[in-house]
């Protein structure tokens, strides 16, 4: 009968039935730097040998070879132990380490895209992803390359209908709306998976008159130029094709480049770098210093406003919990906590008000929103990396330096997190209609494969085969549920932020909002 053991690493030894010949230290040191970040998260199969308490691994040879170069390496102590299944022998043992290696399924890439925007997304930097994984940066800075790629390529990359290659072909240019128009034109043709002709097609130069960027430059303004329009007789002028891609480019640099110069003087910044595309590329930002305002200490007189307000909040709170109320005693509570929120928010923003002196010294980018007109970037940058508190190098002494302490103190900040919460929550549980808007439009956004924080733990991830390579898309079951797809009302997600969309999407009617529900929960069910 199998039973779990913890047994030192020196006890253990590889067994001569591993049925992994070839390829045995591929990728250890990406497994060690897992194992010293993560800890052993499967237990090594072992079978006992003749000296007591001693094994031999049937399943899990390459843990144990990481696990034993971290002890080389002193990042894990000589005597460590690890949990183990002790196999009684016989038939099961030999087989082990066959079903582990013939079963393994390799990671799909836009799952590893996913993962590592994710991680960025909290702060990480791409050296520090890398580390992390035993990869390097430009492996990582590959990935989240592709987790930008327009929402239909990436789709079909975690599918499988596209190579890795193919997606890094599609990703040689930034253009989201050429991405997905390139991809409706040859995607399911039998060129479509060819990462030469996707390229090629990619860097043809031509766009069509809807994309953002014809949209920004103006036709007029392409056609005095000197450029040139293709438009069959049959084709309304959204059709249209702008031939001369080199000059649309340098159109909507130089318009872009007289935008960031309005900006930066309408906000006194020291550059605002523009970018001919649709958004920011990663590594763009990723050449500059996120600026992270609240480096600063907080004036006395604010810090004392903070404490009271939140000693009030959290006193009213402690009253509805645990006093006998009346409703409309409750409802007056709750409208006070509801004011002091809006004053907190008041407070902070003094706090983490910018002197002119340090905007001076920062930037940002501008680029072409998907509707076709100038979009500013939210973030702040700096081409210097901003001093830290207490810095006495006697340089900059910009704040808000990477990784600068927040305005209030971190305990503040998760008790007004937790009142928030709570306030949230009960006004949810006390509008059953909003209650269910709100969980179709979670499940629904996570039909996205952008990565977003949505704040809460509803999820609908969508369930996957068994069988890779193998998706049964012709039949007419799929047939169904890709046009059941297509016919979702998508009006919501063009919004700017996640309140706009959510109050867009719960102006939907109600037989939009089913079809997205039905669609989501269809989406998770498993073979």
């Amino acid at each position: 009968m199998p039973n779990i053991h913890n047994v030192p690493v020196a006890k253990l030894s590889l067994s001569k039935d591993n049925v992994r010949r070839s390829n045995r230290d591929v990728d250890i040191d990406a497994l060690a730097a897992s194992i010293a970040a993560e800890g052993l998260l499967q237990n090594l199969v072992v079978e006992p040998l003749k000296k007591a308490g001693t094994f031999t691994v049937k399943a899990g040879g390459r843990r144990l070879r990481a696990l034993q170069k971290l002890i080389e390496q002193g990042v894990l102590p000589a005597d460590h132990s690890v949990n183990v299944l002790i196999l009684d022998g016989g038939p099961a043992a030999s087989e082990a380490s066959l079903a582990e290696n013939f079963q393994r399924l390799p990671m799909n890439p836009a799952d590893e895209c996913m993962a590592f925007a994710a991680l960025v997304s909290k702060g990480a930097t791409a050296d520090a992803v890398a580390t992390r994984f035993g990869v390097t940066t430009r492996f990582v800075e590959g990935r989240l390359r592709l987790a930008d790629l327009a929402k239909p390529v990436f789709e079909a990359l975690a599918k499988g209908e596209i190579t890795l290659g193919t997606a890094q072909a599609y990703a040689a240019v930034h253009d989201k709306d050429r991405q997905e128009r390139v991809f409706t034109s040859i995607g399911q043709g039998h060129q479509g998976n060819n990462p030469d002709v996707v390229r090629r097609t990619m860097l043809d130069g031509s766009a069509r008159a809807n994309d953002a960027i014809c949209r920004f430059v103006g036709r007029e303004a392409y056609l005095a130029a000197g450029g040139r329009i293709e438009r069959d007789l049959f084709s309304g002028a959204e059709d249209e094709t702008f031939l001369d891609g080199e000059l649309l480019e340098t159109l909507a640099q130089a318009k872009l480049e007289e935008a960031a110069e309005a900006i930066k003087i309408e906000h006194g910044l020291a550059f605002v770098r523009p970018v001919a595309a649709t958004n920011v590329p990663w590594n763009l930002e990723e050449a500059l210093h996120r600026f992270y305002p609240g480096n600063a200490p907080i004036a006395p007189e604010l810090m004392k406003q903070f404490d009271t307000l939140a000693e009030e909040s959290a006193q009213l709170q402690g009253d509805i919990e645990h006093e006998e109320l009346t409703e409309a005693e409750v409802d007056l509570k709750t409208n006070r906590i509801e004011a002091i929120e809006r004053e907190l928010d008041v407070l902070n923003d003094r706090a983490r008000e910018i002197a002119p002196e340090v905007r001076a010294t920062l930037g940002t980018f501008v680029y072409i929103g998907r509707d076709g007109q100038p979009r500013v970037h939210d973030g702040l940058f700096s081409e210097t990396r901003p001093a830290r508190a207490g810095d006495r190098s006697g340089g900059s002494t910009v704040t808000g330096a990477e990784a600068a302490p927040p305005a209030i103190s971190q305990a503040l900040v998760d008790e007004l997190a937790t009142q928030r919460r709570q306030i949230l929550a009960m006004h949810i549980a006390e509008n059953p209609a909003v209650a269910l808007d709100l969980a179709i439009f979670l499940l629904a956004r996570g039909e996205s494969h952008r990565c977003y924080e949505l704040g809460t733990t509803l999820r609908a991830p969508v369930a996957t085969n068994p069988i890779v390579g193998f998706s049964a898309d012709d039949t007419s079951a799929a047939i169904t549920l890709d046009e059941k797809r297509s016919s979702l009302d998508r009006s919501w997600q063009d919004r700017h932020t996640e309140g706009e969309r959510f109050d867009a999407f719960r102006a939907l009617g109600d037989d939009h909002k089913l079809a997205w529900l039905s669609y989501t929960i269809a989406q998770t069910i498993e073979p």
